[in-house]
């Protein structure tokens, strides 16, 4: 597994700006250790090897 991406306050200050939302200054650092947990789970299911055969379904059909 690859080092969680570095998200900073100031990464979470811009992002709750762009979407309106108001972060108490002493939230800010779970914030943005949350935000990099998140980046990093992100990033290995976007990494994840497919098949070519393989191709999204437009609608999820269990």
């Amino acid at each position: 597994m690859s080092a969680l991406p570095r998200v900073t306050e100031a990464d979470v200050d811009r992002l709750a700006e762009q979407v309106g939302l108001r972060i108490d200054p002493t939230d800010r650092p779970d914030v943005a250790a949350a935000l990099a947990v998140l980046l990093g789970a992100a990033q290995l299911v976007m990494e994840f090897p497919l098949p070519e055969d393989v191709h999204p379904a437009p609608v999820f059909k269990p």
